[in-house]
C-alpha cells in the first residue's frame, strides 16, 4: 500500500473539495468559488493557498491558508489563517486532520499562523499542534441587534412548512449610498489606495488594504448580491469603511447581516464617523429585510460606538474559535478585527443569493 502524503493543493483538486466539503457539511460552494477562495486571493503571493492530504486512492483532507499581510511602520509581516479542515471520515487510521493542522501550524515564511473563526470540532485539535488559544473571551465574543423581533419569535416555533425558512427574495440588495448629518455614504469605488492607507492607525500592526483585494472581497462567483462595502466620508474624506453580507447560518435558522469588515481612523472624526456608520449598518440591513446585524471582535469599535446603532445583545461562544502560532513578537499587540476572519467566504449563502451556473451540481451543502 503507497502511504499517504501531504502536498500543496492545485486546481485539479477543486472537484475532490467540493467533495470533502459536502462530506463535512460546510457551506455551499462550487468549483468555481472554491477556485477564487483559493487562487484569486492578490495578497497571497507565493505561501501555498492550502494543502491536501492524499491517500493511496483518493484525496482524504484538505486545509485552506488564506494569506493577509500587515504593516507597522516600514516593515511587512504575513499571517496565514487557516480555515476549513475537511477530511474523509469514512477512511480510517489516517488522522488526516491532525496531519494537515500540523503541516500547516509548521509551514515557513509567515510571521504568524491563525484561526480566528475555527469550529468546536477542530478547537481541540489545535493545542495540540501548539496553536494556543487566542484573545480570550475577546475572541469568543460578539454584538447582535434584533433588527426584526417578530421574525426572531417565529423561528422559536417548529417549521410548519419546508426546511428553508426566512429566505430573502431573489432582488435582495443593501442600499449603500446615502447622505445623514454631514456624512456621506458610498461604495468602494468612491475610495483610491492612498485614501484606504490613510485610514489605517499607526504604531499597531494593521492589515493593508487596497482597491484591488477588496475587490476581490466582493467578486465572490458563486453569491448572486448581498455583499457590499461601505465608506464613510466626512467633509471630503474618508475616515471608515465596513462591508456587510448576508449570511444564513442553517435552513431552519435566521438570516443576519454580518459585518465582514471594519476599518477606521482612530481620530476624533473617525470615531465620529464610526458611529454613523455604524448606525447606516443597521438602517439599511433593517431596510433591507434582515432579521438581524451582527459583528464579531465588538473590541474593535472605540468605546461608545456600539451603542450608536441602538440596544445589543453580548454573545459568546461556547469554545475558543481563534489561535494562534506567533513567530514575531511585532505581532503582540495585533488586535484583529472582522476583516481579519475568513467570515466574507466562510459564511453560508443564502438559498435565493446562490449564483446560478452551470456547475449547480458541485454546490455543497
Amino acid at each position: 500500500m503507497t502511504a499517504s502524503a501531504i502536498r500543496e493543493v492545485t486546481q485539479a483538486d477543486l472537484p475532490d473539495i467540493v467533495r470533502l466539503a459536502t462530506l463535512c457539511g460546510f457551506p455551499a460552494r462550487t468549483t468555481e468559488g472554491w477556485r477564487w477562495v483559493l487562487f484569486g486571493n492578490p495578497q497571497q503571493g507565493a505561501i501555498a493557498p492550502g494543502w491536501v492530504h492524499e491517500g493511496p486512492d483518493s484525496i482524504t483532507g484538505f486545509l485552506g491558508n488564506f494569506v493577509n499581510r500587515y504593516r507597522c511602520g516600514p516593515a511587512q509581516h504575513l499571517v496565514a489563517t487557516g480555515h476549513t479542515v475537511v477530511t474523509d471520515r469514512s477512511v480510517k487510521g489516517q488522522q488526516a486532520g491532525i496531519r494537515l493542522i500540523r503541516h500547516g501550524v509548521a509551514q515557513p515564511h509567515v510571521d504568524a499562523f491563525v484561526t480566528l473563526n475555527n469550529n468546536a470540532l477542530s478547537a481541540p485539535l489545535l493545542p495540540r499542534v501548539g496553536a494556543r488559544p487566542w484573545l480570550g473571551h475577546q475572541g469568543r465574543e460578539w454584538v447582535e441587534w434584533i433588527l426584526r423581533p417578530s421574525r426572531v419569535l417565529r423561528a422559536l416555533l417548529p417549521a410548519a412548512g419546508p426546511a428553508e425558512r426566512f429566505d430573502c427574495h431573489p432582488g435582495f440588495s443593501f442600499a449603500v449610498e446615502a447622505r445623514r448629518g454631514g456624512i456621506t455614504f458610498a461604495t468602494l469605488e468612491s475610495v483610491c489606495d492612498d485614501e484606504l492607507e490613510a485610514i489605517t492607525p499607526e504604531g499597531v500592526p494593521v492589515r493593508q488594504i487596497d482597491v484591488a483585494s477588496l475587490r476581490y472581497r466582493l467578486a465572490d462567483p458563486d453569491r448572486r448580491a448581498g455583499s457590499s462595502y461601505v465608506v464613510a466620508r466626512m467633509g471630503g474624506r474618508a475616515l471608515a469603511l465596513a462591508s456587510i453580507l448576508l449570511t444564513k447560518p442553517s435552513p431552519e435558522r435566521l438570516d443576519h447581516a454580518e459585518i465582514a469588515d471594519w476599518v477606521a481612523s482612530p481620530c476624533a472624526g473617525g470615531v465620529k464617523a464610526q458611529k454613523a456608520l455604524l448606525r447606516h449598518l443597521a438602517v439599511i440591513a433593517r431596510r433591507a429585510g434582515a432579521s438581524r446585524l451582527r459583528l464579531h471582535f465588538p473590541s474593535i469599535v472605540p468605546a461608545g460606538v456600539l451603542q450608536a446603532a441602538g440596544p445589543h445583545l453580548r454573545r459568546r461562544h461556547r469554545h475558543d474559535p481563534c489561535h494562534a502560532l506567533v513567530r514575531n513578537d511585532v505581532l503582540a499587540s495585533w488586535q484583529p478585527g472582522p476583516g481579519d476572519a475568513d467570515y466574507f467566504f466562510a459564511f453560508r449563502i443564502p438559498p435565493a443569493l446562490f449564483a446560478a451556473r452551470s456547475g449547480a451540481h458541485d454546490r455543497v451543502g
